[in-house]
Formats: C-alpha cells, sequence, structure tokens
C-alpha cells in the first residue's frame, strides 16, 4: 500500500538552491577579488611602480565592480542549473501524466528527492499501479464470465437432450408402454424442464436455487441416482451403490446436485462404451459425500474432448462451491471421476444462493 511521506516543501528546497548559490556567490566574490588584488600588488611591486591614493581606490572599485559581476553570474547561473533540475523533473512529471491519460499504464516514474514532486511521482505510480490492477482484475471476471456462461449453457443442453431422448421415446413407444411408466417419463421431462428453467435463469442473471435443508442424504444421493440410470438404461448397463452413504441430515441446491448427475450421464453417452456396465457409487468419509462414476472408454474416443472439458469444469466449480474437489483418473481403457463434496448443515447457511456460494469460490 503506499504511504504519504512527510519530506521537505519545494519553496523550502528553492530557498535553499538560492541560499546555496548565494554562498558560493559570495566565495566566488572574494577570492576573485583577494585573488586578482593580490595579484595586482605583485605585479606593481615587481616592477617598483607606485600607485597613488586615488588610483588604488578606482582601481579597487573597479575590480569590485568585475568581481561583483561574476560572481552574480556564478550565482545566477548555479541557481538555474539547480532549478532546471526540478523544472527538468516537472517536465518528467507531466509527461508521465499524459501516459497515464493515454492508458499507457507500464511505465514507472522515477522518485527523486523528499519534496512535493517526488509525493506527485509516488501518486502518480501508485494510481498507475492500481488501473493496471484494476484492468487485470476486470479482465480475469471477465473471462471467469465467459467460463460461467459457457459452463451453464453446456448444462442446459443436457437436460434438453434428456427431454427430447423421453419425449421420442414415448412418441415410438406410445402404444407399448405402460400408463404408469408413461407418468414417469412425463415427471423426468417436467424436472428437466424446472431444471432448465432455473438454469436459464441464472443465465441472464435472476435468480439461482437456494440451498435447501436434506432430511436424508443416502435417500437423495439415491433419487439422483435413479435420475442419472433412467438417462442412461436404454444403452448402458448400469450399476448403483449408495448403501455406504450415511442417512444423515445436509444442506444443497437440487439444482446444482442434478448439474452433477446431468454432466456425469452425458459423460458417459458421449464417451462410455456401451459394452460395458457404468458404476455410480455414493458413499460417506468423514464430513464429505463422495460420488464416484467408472465407465470403458470406446475404442473410437467418443465426441470431441472440448464438450468434456466444459463438463469437467462444472462439476469441479460445483464441488470446489461446496468445498470439495474433483479427481479425475483415466488409462487408455477406464475412466473414474471422484467427486467429493461437504453437504453437511454447517457448511453454510442454507438462506445462501447457491451463486452467491460459487462467485465466493471464484474468489478464492
Amino acid at each position: 500500500m503506499w504511504i504519504k511521506k512527510k519530506g521537505r516543501k519545494l519553496s523550502r528546497e528553492i530557498l535553499e538552491y538560492l541560499l546555496l548559490a548565494c554562498c558560493i556567490g559570495v566565495f566566488a566574490f572574494f577570492f576573485f577579488y583577494l585573488t586578482a588584488d593580490s595579484i595586482a600588488e605583485v605585479y606593481l611591486t615587481e616592477r617598483e611602480i607606485t600607485a597613488g591614493e586615488q588610483m588604488t581606490e578606482l582601481f579597487h572599485l573597479w575590480l569590485r565592480n568585475i568581481c561583483g559581476f561574476a560572481a552574480m553570474m556564478i550565482t545566477l547561473f548555479l541557481f538555474l542549473f539547480l532549478l532546471g533540475q526540478r523544472l527538468s523533473y516537472l517536465i518528467t512529471i507531466i509527461d508521465g501524466v499524459e501516459e497515464l491519460r493515454g492508458r499507457k499504464l507500464e511505465f514507472i516514474l522515477p522518485v527523486e528527492g523528499e519534496d512535493e514532486l517526488a509525493e506527485l511521482a509516488e501518486s502518480i505510480n501508485f494510481l498507475a499501479q492500481s488501473q493496471q490492477e484494476l484492468q487485470k482484475k476486470e479482465q480475469e471476471l471477465k473471462k471467469e464470465r465467459e467460463e460461467w456462461i459457457r459452463t451453464l449453457s453446456h448444462d442446459i443442453r443436457t437436460p434438453l437432450t434428456s427431454i427430447l431422448a423421453s419425449t421420442s421415446f414415448l412418441q415410438e413407444q406410445k402404444n407399448a408402454i405402460s400408463p404408469g411408466e408413461i407418468q414417469e417419463y412425463l415427471a423426468l421431462v417436467q424436472a428437466k424442464a424446472q431444471q432448465i428453467k432455473v438454469l436459464t435463469d441464472q443465465l441472464m442473471g435472476g435468480a439461482a436455487g437456494k440451498k435447501e435443508e436434506i432430511e436424508d442424504l443416502r435417500l437423495l444421493i439415491s433419487q439422483l441416482a435413479m435420475e442419472w440410470e433412467e438417462i442412461l438404461e436404454d444403452r448402458f448397463e448400469c450399476r448403483i451403490h449408495t448403501e455406504m452413504c450415511r442417512e444423515e441430515a445436509g444442506a444443497a441446491d437440487l439444482y446444482a446436485l442434478r448439474r452433477i448427475f446431468d454432466n456425469l450421464a452425458s459423460n458417459v453417452e458421449k464417451y462410455a462404451d456401451p459394452d460395458y456396465p457404468v458404476t455410480l457409487t455414493g458413499e460417506s468419509r468423514g464430513e464429505m459425500t463422495v460420488l464416484i462414476q467408472e465407465n470403458r472408454k470406446r475404442k473410437d474416443g467418443g465426441a470431441g474432448a472440448e464438450s468434456q472439458g466444459i463438463g469437467m469444469k462444472s462439476i469441479a466449480q460445483i464441488a470446489a462451491a461446496y468445498g470439495g474437489k474433483v479427481d479425475v483418473r483415466e488409462t487408455a481403457q477406464w475412466f473414474s471421476i471422484e467427486i467429493s463434496l461437504n453437504l453437511k448443515t454447517d457448511l453454510q447457511n442454507s438462506s445462501e444462493t447457491s451463486e452467491d456460494f460459487f462467485q465466493k469460490a471464484v474468489i478464492k
């Protein structure tokens, strides 16, 4: 942090220059006068010339005038030279202000002396550095905002794909499925549509979903795992294990958790080998609730890596907002992702929105 220094006043410094120049001028006057007088006396003595009293007084008057004029010139030159040094420094400061006005913030003014000009230079340097930090912070926030928009846009596509798949299946199998199954698919469509609405509100800067009290974390994880299975069961053999998850209370934004499960399902659809089972495990480890998904990778590599990267970033951001992390392990054949979340009720006040919590995680 910049701290203002209490230095000499510029007026006092100029006065010191003047006094110094005057002292040197007086010294020069006596030096020239006495030296010239001695030289003249030696000159007259060697030639045995005797000067009258009137001639001597006239010579001394003429010598004093010449030495006084020389001393005054030396005094004036020295004072203007010292003053010019500060004036040139002032011009340097003015050039720095022009650079600052032109938003060229990479310069640093030299700090010379301890007067007001030095304080002004320090102030300009501080202002330039503050502007640099502000621009850097603005760029970082812009980049984070764009990344957040891309993540939400990606997460909107995932439930939308699920809705399209469910409605297409209902149209194709409308005469081959029972009314109960139809109601299940309609409930899934409604849940995904509501999720899209919440994500769209967040994307447009509207209300974010609030954290809700959860009475049974095992039941919640099991329900979300069943939704994950409903998305994948037509193409993959799904295995769910939630018996290691404790039956305890917690707090979470359900839509944020659904984003995690939707991204996991989307990752399976794009990259998993349908000839091998996909395993989803939920368990409790101390204060953390841990989700583990494992699957065999397709031989052809699946969809583009960019989409996978956005989905993984979305999961990582949500995990970070809940005090957890994401650990990805993969080989040429297998893929495994482990997501830890702190869903305990004492982690955060349930009245805080998930977006507020996410923004704090980004700042950290």
